[in-house]
């Protein structure tokens, strides 16, 4: 397994921007499997309420924009964690 991450400095979730301190995004490649793992752990500036749903992400940082289909899984209206449902648009690839 390979991974690599990105520090995420602001989020939009479908049009929605989330007033954030930042956070992780975690992208894992496993040998034998064409499809990238990739998982967000963002945090809130303020408790915000986001309802665990399918979302479109638009995600930038440091090192450019990535976006892609997600899942929210979990939420305490401070620290969010979205799973990655589908291609990671952007990364540019293991180096």
């Amino acid at each position: 397994m390979r991974h690599y991450r990105y520090y995420i400095e602001d989020l939009t979730l479908s049009g929605r921007t989330l007033d954030g301190v930042g956070g992780d995004l975690i992208v894992a490649e496993f040998e034998g499997r064409p499809e990238l793992d990739w998982e967000l752990v963002f945090r809130s500036q303020s408790s915000e309420k986001v309802e665990p749903a399918p979302f479109d992400l638009v995600m930038n940082g440091p090192e450019g924009e990535l976006s892609g289909p997600a899942i929210l899984v979990r939420s305490d209206g401070i620290s969010h964690v979205f799973r990655g449902a589908g291609e990671l648009k952007g990364f540019a690839g293991f180096i």
